[in-house]
């Protein structure tokens, strides 16, 4: 900053020397030299905006905001100064007082970008990505060339679901700045999301040119290689970027993805520790696995995960049982019921019961790693009620003659960190449609006319069971009693396995560890098949040979009477 022409020498000389020591890192002294400036005086605006700037780079921005308003005294009308008492009061938590500088800012200088880039922020931030894309916009219209703001609008058009616009921004602020990272980084993922594999790999990878060892970038690049197949490059990226930051979390988890999938259990299972889904400040990450001694203590096992996930770490719980441990379990509401009927469960525990201190408590999904588990339990097993298997019994006879084939085609919610699996519906419809078997569908919540196209390819009626899904105890019958089952892996899968039946799974890409990484079987679910989209994307071999397989065990044409 030129320094003011109004100030004495004696305030230049004592400036210069503050600035010297900032520049030095001797933040404690400048901050004492500028201190003792005059507090008066039209040049004071100077030292003041510097100690602001020294305030705000320490993590002081209350601090900082103050010197700014002062500086103001002397320099109204300056929008840059305004802009930074904008940034220095969002920082310290005023938003609403940030907003009115930023917007005063941008008012004083018809050509400065930067405030309306910070009121896109700010609103963003504030839960309205609609008025920060018009903050944005704004931005651009002054300055085209503004690579951080066209960086912003890109992440505000991704929360409106708007992809193909944020990628056209986020190539924008890269032609602005061939080297930005973080857009760099963003547009492969956004790609990697959309299926565009290829085009998001070359993203990353002109990234990793500037920043060879950037960890984020290598998680992305190990994500973008393993839904491509490439599980070999996929785990060698995310050991890069563990080996960069060892408590990189989501690069330890994505790597334990790999390591499971493949069988590599023990060390894949220490690794699933660092899953983002847990309470961490809840339920500590466990440092090691329990001694055999432990095992047979007393334990306080909470659910974690969704249903299906729980359903299938229990059956890690009858380890520590058969030690003699007395376990109490905590599961989700909707499965309650289930666990009451498990011998190895001593006890559940109420949504607001709190551990023993004589208890060990811990997460399910944590059980795996405690045991030193390298090998694959059997799921639990559950019989469905007699009460409720004599109910759809009636009911099927109804809805038409057996063979009753159950179908879904998706699970899962579309959000970030979620699992979510989709087989495509028609190409389904039309491997089961030569079969012959009454069809049940048992799809959780189809969309509006779904049921109608799956009846239209089939060309025949098909019956809606999708409602069962509300309750697990009635599903766990009526599964119990369809003769075959296709579709994604969902609650309903580990509910067939608990009732010691098999299935066929649609097995979308890349492929859920539970499934393992190749082949048409899992050792987690002996007597399932397994179908799987292609690593780089289509279903035409995989619905082939389930149609093939269908009528093999099935037969040929509708059921008759």
């Amino acid at each position: 900053m030129a320094y003011d022409p109004m100030m004495g020498e004696d305030w230049q000389e004592g400036l210069q020397a503050a600035v010297g020591h900032l520049e030095d890192g001797r933040r404690a002294d400048a901050e004492r030299l500028l201190r003792d400036l005059p507090a008066t005086g039209p040049g004071m605006a100077g030292p003041l905006i510097h100690l602001g700037a020294l305030f705000f780079d320490a993590g002081r921005p209350g601090e900082a905001a103050d010197c700014f308003r002062r500086a103001l005294e002397f320099r109204t009308g300056d929008a840059p100064l305004h802009n930074n008492l904008g940034q220095a009061l969002r920082a310290a938590g005023e938003s609403g007082a940030a907003a009115r500088e930023f917007l005063r800012a941008a008012d004083l200088d018809a050509k400065f970008a930067e405030p309306l880039n910070h009121l896109g922020a700010l609103s963003r931030a504030g839960g309205d990505p609609g008025q920060a894309v018009e903050f944005y916009r704004q931005a651009l219209a002054r300055r085209p060339d503004f690579a951080e703001a066209h960086f912003n609008l890109a992440i505000a058009l991704e929360v409106l679901e708007q992809p193909e616009r944020a990628i056209t921004h986020y190539r924008r602020a890269i032609e602005k700045r061939p080297s930005y990272i973080k857009a760099l980084n963003n547009l492969g993922a956004l790609l990697d999301q959309m299926g565009d594999h290829a085009a998001a790999e070359a993203a990353l990878r002109q990234a990793l040119v500037v920043a060879p060892d950037q960890p984020e970038l290598l998680n992305s690049l190990g994500n973008c290689l393993r839904a491509q197949g490439r599980l070999f490059e996929a785990r060698q990226a995310f050991s890069r970027a563990i080996s960069q930051e060892p408590d990189f979390n989501e690069a330890s988890w994505n790597l334990s993805l790999i390591q499971l999938a493949g069988g590599d259990f023990q060390q894949g299972w220490a690794n699933y520790r660092h899953r983002h889904g847990v309470d961490r400040e809840s339920l500590a990450m466990p440092g090691a696995s329990l001694p055999a001694a432990r095992r047979g203590g007393k334990f306080f096992i909470e659910g974690e995960q969704g249903l299906g996930d729980e359903l299938f770490f229990l059956r890690f719980v009858d380890r520590l049982k058969v030690r003699g441990a007395r376990v109490i379990y905590r599961p989700e509401a909707k499965i309650a019921s289930l666990c009451r009927r498990l011998s190895f469960l001593d006890g559940l525990a109420g949504p607001d019961q709190a551990a023993g201190l004589d208890q060990i408590r811990v997460t399910v999904a944590d059980l795996p790693f405690l045991l030193a588990a390298g090998d694959c339990p059997p799921s639990v097993r559950l019989a469905a009620e007699p009460v409720r298997i004599e109910s759809f019994r009636r009911r099927l006879a109804a809805a038409g003659p057996p063979p009753y084939l159950g179908i879904t085609w998706r699970a899962g919610m579309v959000r970030p960190g979620s699992l979510f699996k989709q087989a495509p519906l028609e190409d389904v419809a039309r491997a089961l449609a030569p079969a012959r078997a009454t069809v049940i569908n048992l799809q959780r919540a189809p969309e509006p006319g779904e049921t109608d196209r799956l009846r239209d390819i089939l060309g025949r009626a098909v019956v809606d069971f999708s409602h069962v899904n509300e309750d697990l105890e009635d599903m766990l019958a009526l599964l119990s009693l369809i003769d075959d089952y296709v579709g994604v892996s969902n609650t309903n899968m580990h509910l067939r396995a608990a009732a010691g039946l098999g299935g066929r799974v649609l097995v979308t890409n890349p492929a859920e560890y539970r499934w393992m990484a190749h082949g048409g079987t899992s050792p987690w679910f002996p007597g399932f098949r397994l179908y799987r989209e292609a690593a780089g994307g289509g279903w035409e071999p995989a619905i082939r040979n389930l149609g093939r397989d269908l009528i093999a065990a099935h037969g040929g044409g509708v059921p008759g009477p």
